[in-house]
C-alpha cells in the first residue's frame, strides 16, 4: 500500500517543540473563535448505528495543537481491506502527557471500511488512527481525530505563486517548506477565518474528497470520493488532534 517507510524531506513547524499540556483547552478556543452558533463537540447519533459522536465537523482548531503527518506513498481504497494498517509519519514534534513525538514517528491507523458510495462511480474509504510510536513506548495507545486532509506541496504551491522562491545567492528554499509555512500563517485551512487555526473536515488542493471527520464506523473518519477509488497521492499531509480522554 505505502512505497516505503524510508524517509523523504519532511516539513517542520516553526522549527520548535510544541508542548500541549491541556487539550480542553483547545476546544475553549474553538467556541470562542466560532461563537455561540457553533458548539466544538457536542453529541449526535451516527447514521451507521447507535454510537455517540463527538461533532467535530466545523470546529475551530489551533493549528500548533494539531500534528501534521505525512504519507509516504500512495493511499488507494481500490487496494485495501477492512482491517488493513495503514501508517503517517509525523512532521512536527510535540509532546503530549505520556507520549513525546518526534519528526519521523509513525502514526498508526486501520482501515475501519473501504467500499462504493452512495452515488455512482463514487467511493468511500473510512480510518481510524489509534496508536503512535511515542519515544520509549512503541505504539502506545493514541486515539487520535483526522480532521484535516491537505494536498502534496507541490499542488499547494500554486495557491501561492506571488511567493518568491528564489533566495540570495540563487539558493531555493524548499518548496514543501514554503508551502507549510503558508498554509500555517494564512487562512488556507480556515477559509475566510483566523490564520494558524483549522476548520475540522477541511480538504485542501484535494477536490475529488470529501472528509467527515467522524462519519465512519466507530467514529472513524470517513472519505469519500466522487470516483471509483479513494485517491490520496504521495506527501499529502493528514492533520490530527489528540482525542481529548487521552
Amino acid at each position: 500500500m505505502l512505497d516505503s517507510r524510508r524517509s523523504s524531506s519532511r516539513l517542520l513547524w516553526m522549527g520548535r517543540i510544541a508542548v500541549v499540556p491541556v487539550f480542553a483547552a483547545v476546544f475553549a478556543f474553538a467556541q470562542s473563535a466560532t461563537g455561540p452558533r457553533t458548539s466544538a463537540i457536542a453529541a449526535h447519533a451516527t447514521e451507521s448505528g447507535p454510537d455517540l459522536c463527538p461533532h467535530i465537523a466545523g470546529a475551530v482548531i489551533p493549528f500548533n495543537a494539531t500534528i501534521q503527518a505525512n504519507l509516504q506513498g500512495t493511499l488507494d481504497s481500490a487496494h485495501l481491506k477492512v482491517g488493513k494498517e495503514i501508517w503517517v509519519t509525523v512532521s512536527n514534534s510535540l509532546v503530549y502527557p505520556g507520549c513525546t513525538l518526534n519528526e519521523g514517528t509513525v502514526l498508526y491507523g486501520h482501515v475501519k471500511a473501504v467500499g462504493p458510495g452512495k452515488d455512482t462511480n463514487s467511493s468511500e474509504l473510512s480510518v481510524a488512527f489509534d496508536s503512535a510510536d511515542c519515544i520509549g513506548h512503541s505504539k502506545k495507545e493514541m486515539p487520535l481525530w483526522l480532521i484535516a486532509l491537505v494536498a502534496p506541496a507541490e499542488r499547494l504551491e500554486r495557491l501561492h505563486e506571488e511567493l518568491p522562491i528564489e533566495m540570495k545567492g540563487g539558493a531555493k528554499r524548499n518548496i514543501r517548506d514554503v508551502a507549510k509555512k503558508q498554509y500555517f500563517s494564512d487562512d488556507t485551512l480556515n477559509p475566510g477565518g483566523n490564520p494558524q487555526t483549522v476548520k475540522a473536515g477541511i480538504v485542501v488542493e484535494l477536490p475529488k474528497l470529501k472528509l467527515e471527520v467522524t462519519g465512519g464506523p466507530g467514529c472513524s473518519a470517513r472519505i469519500t470520493s466522487a470516483e471509483n477509488s479513494v485517491l490520496l497521492p504521495r506527501n499529502s499531509e493528514m492533520i490530527l488532534l489528540v482525542q481529548s480522554k487521552m
